[in-house]
């Protein structure tokens, strides 16, 4: 096969990964947990791991169809990679200080919830990886 049939494949895909991974989110919190169906029981355990997989691959299907890191890149590209990189990075560890030291924060009557925050995280830890990869690409 292609490069490109690959890299098409791979978007495709992505978008199903995705639709994958608003199906879990509907069950983590529509309340069906634990279900059984077709002689699997799903728990809240196995919902989590899901969703950590399909974000897992996700990113891989993303970084790979979209070619993230072919281009050569510019001083000034590299520099506002390297910036934005440490941006990402500080703002994840916000997010992780949110958690563990258990902070709250309302806007109005909404208290945010702490599961956001490590969904935050988590996105933006791999923001900063791949700034941080892309600055250093030549």
């Amino acid at each position: 096969m292609h490069r490109t049939t690959l890299r098409e494949i791979s978007k495709f895909t992505s978008g199903l990964v995705m639709g994958d991974f608003l199906c879990g989110l509907w069950f983590y919190f529509g309340g069906y947990l634990p279900m059984t169906f077709f002689g699997l029981t799903f728990n809240v355990q196995a919902v989590v791991a899901w969703l950590v997989f399909d974000i897992l691959l996700l990113a891989f299907l993303v970084h790979y169809g979209w070619r993230l890191g072919d281009r050569p890149r510019t001083g000034q590209e590299q520099k506002f990679h390297l910036l934005a990189g440490i941006v990402f990075t500080l703002v994840a560890l916000l997010h992780l200080s949110r958690i563990l030291f258990g902070w709250s924060f309302v806007l109005g009557s909404w208290a945010m919830p702490y599961w956001l925050n490590g969904l935050g995280a988590i996105v933006t830890a791999f923001l900063a990886y791949a700034s941080f990869s892309l600055a250093k690409k030549d």
